[in-house]
C-alpha cells in the first residue's frame, strides 16, 4: 500500500500540471480598464431622414452585468447630439421641406451585447430608447417647431479589437413615436444611421 502511494501522488500531480497548462492557454476573462462611472464608448456618424442629413455624436456609458472571456451583456446609458447638415429641396405638397435648421438630442437607456477577444474581430448589437428633444426652423413664414417625443434605436457594431480598444463601423435605425401629427419637424427625426465607433469597455 505504501509503495503505491508515491505512484498515486505522481499521477495526481501530473493531472494537475496538465490542467494548469490548459488553463494557462485559455484567454483570461476581460476586465475593463475604465471605471463604470466613466464613458466607455463614442460614435461619430450621420443619419438621413426624408432628405435631411444630420450629424450624430454619441457618448456611451456601459455597466456590464454578465462577462466571460469574450461575451458581455451590458446596461447602456447614451447621450446623443445631432444637428442638420444638408436639407431637402423645396417640393410641392411637402411643407416640411422648407426646413432650414434642425436639431435632435436624446438621452437613452438600453441593453447591448459585445464580443471581445484581443486581436480579433469585434462585433456587437444594442437596443436603446428614450425621449428625443427636437426642433426645426422653416422658411416661408412657417412657425418654429420645438417638440419632445419618444425614440427607439437599434444598432450593430462590426470592427476590430486592438487590445482593450475596439473600433469600426456601426449601422443602425431609429424610429420616432409619440409625436404630434401637426409637427413638421417629426419628418426628420431618427432614420437610418451610419458611423464610426470606438469602444474601450
Amino acid at each position: 500500500m505504501l509503495r503505491k502511494l508515491p505512484v498515486l501522488l505522481v499521477g495526481v500531480l501530473g493531472l494537475a500540471s496538465s490542467a494548469g497548462a490548459q488553463e494557462a492557454r485559455r484567454p483570461p476573462e476581460h476586465r475593463s480598464p475604465t471605471p463604470a462611472w466613466a464613458p466607455r464608448g463614442v460614435l461619430l456618424g450621420v443619419s438621413a431622414q426624408d432628405g435631411l442629413v444630420a450629424s450624430q455624436t454619441k457618448v456611451q456609458w456601459q455597466l456590464t452585468f454578465y462577462q466571460d472571456r469574450k461575451d458581455a451583456f451590458a446596461l447602456l446609458l447614451e447621450g446623443s447630439l445631432s444637428w442638420g447638415l444638408a436639407f431637402p429641396d423645396a417640393e410641392e405638397g411637402k411643407p416640411q421641406n422648407a426646413v432650414r435648421s434642425f436639431y435632435q438630442h436624446s438621452p437613452q437607456v438600453g441593453v447591448g451585447y459585445r464580443n471581445h477577444l484581443p486581436g480579433q474581430v469585434h462585433w456587437g448589437f444594442q437596443v436603446t430608447g428614450g425621449p428625443v428633444f427636437y426642433g426645426a426652423d422653416f422658411d416661408g413664414g412657417l412657425e418654429k417647431d420645438r417638440r419632445v417625443a419618444g425614440l427607439i434605436e437599434g444598432r450593430v457594431h462590426l470592427g476590430y479589437q486592438f487590445g482593450d480598444v475596439a473600433g469600426g463601423l456601426a449601422v443602425g435605425y431609429a424610429e420616432v413615436f409619440g409625436y404630434k401629427r401637426r409637427s413638421l419637424g417629426r419628418f426628420f427625426v431618427g432614420g437610418p444611421m451610419v458611423g464610426l465607433f470606438v469602444d474601450w469597455r
